[in-house]
């Protein structure tokens, strides 16, 4: 008996997959001009770091408090770097040489930038003068802010002046009136007092100083300021 072979099975194919087609993105203007403006702005920004950088200088300022009057020494002054307005001018460390052995015409604490006008060749108070502190109530001197520099007057008040308590005291005679010139202001001990450094004439610096440790000196400022 003859046997017929048996055919194989036919072999099914694997289905192909179809490739999609990734959908094309929108072109948007305005995400591409946000990320120039976005890099343009970054660079400004760098560029004006560095420019700001760039422009700090070597100035000089003092290390420690001087006193108006006070001579300027190589130890009193420290160099510091920073950035400065162009309006405030302060003198660069370059120049120390030519600072030293000027006086401070005002009071610099600790850390002040010195500037020219805070300096003078001429000795302070000057031929001819002495400094006096005076302490003063806010009673005794203007309203108007007294500032270094000013010529004022120092009016000598009289104690033995009539009152109506008692009349029986004489008639006060004109007030004592001495110009001086304002070294340095600064507030006082007291609350609400000042304190004033003036130079005036050799021959009243001791009655300036008798007076106001009596506490009978009133400051008056010239309207011409």
């Amino acid at each position: 008996m003859t046997t017929t072979p048996t055919s194989a099975p036919p072999q099914l194919t694997a289905a192909v997959a179809i490739p999609k087609v990734a959908p094309q993105r929108r072109w948007r203007p305005m995400l591409v001009w946000l990320g120039v403006a976005m890099i343009a702005i970054g660079g400004l920004i760098g560029w004006r770091l560095l420019a700001t950088v760039g422009s700090t200088a070597e100035y000089l300022a003092v290390s420690q408090r001087v006193e108006a009057g006070s001579e300027i020494t190589v130890d009193k002054l420290t160099k510091v770097r920073i950035t400065t307005d162009p309006a405030l001018r302060p003198i660069k460390a370059a120049d120390a040489s030519a600072v030293i052995g000027k006086y401070a015409t005002v009071g610099l604490v600790a850390g002040t930038l010195l500037t020219e006008a805070q300096l003078t060749d001429e000795p302070v108070p000057g031929p001819g003068r002495q400094l006096v502190g005076i302490s003063l109530g806010e009673e005794r001197v203007p309203s108007k802010r007294i500032v270094p520099g000013d010529t004022v007057r120092l009016i000598i008040t009289n104690d033995d002046s009539p009152s109506a308590a008692n009349p029986a005291r004489k008639a006060e005679p004109a007030p004592e009136i001495v110009t001086a010139v304002v070294v340095d202001v600064r507030d006082g001990v007291k609350e609400g007092s000042t304190l004033l450094n003036v130079a005036v004439p050799n021959r009243d610096a001791a009655m300036v100083a008798a007076r106001a440790a009596d506490e009978r000196i009133v400051v008056s400022l010239s309207s011409g300021r």
